[in-house]
């Protein structure tokens, strides 16, 4: 499945329970990443409801704006509309 089509896929899972966040593929070298805006300012931090809603799908928000899906939790996110909230699997750090 193209990069386009799993971005397109997410953004209609994640709007359908948050649909106040910016869900969208990154640029350039990147264009596989997504990335997942709030809508509290223009630094796209997160009001506490979208922080709430974004923790249902086991994505973390932290003290920033934004958040970020790497390439290989994409097919994993896909699958699994009610995502678990343990991805401690993907974290590559």
């Amino acid at each position: 499945m193209s990069a386009r089509k799993q971005a397109s896929k997410i953004r209609k899972i994640i709007k359908g329970r948050c649909p106040t966040v910016s869900v969208r593929m990154d640029t350039g070298t990147a264009g596989e990443w997504i990335n997942i805006n709030g809508s509290k300012d223009e630094f796209g931090r997160f009001t506490p409801k979208e922080k709430i809603c974004l923790k249902t799908f086991g994505i973390e928000t932290g003290l920033g704006g934004g958040a970020t899906l790497m390439p290989d939790e994409k097919e994993f996110f896909i699958k699994n509309k009610r995502v678990a909230k343990d991805r401690s699997r993907f974290k590559h750090w």
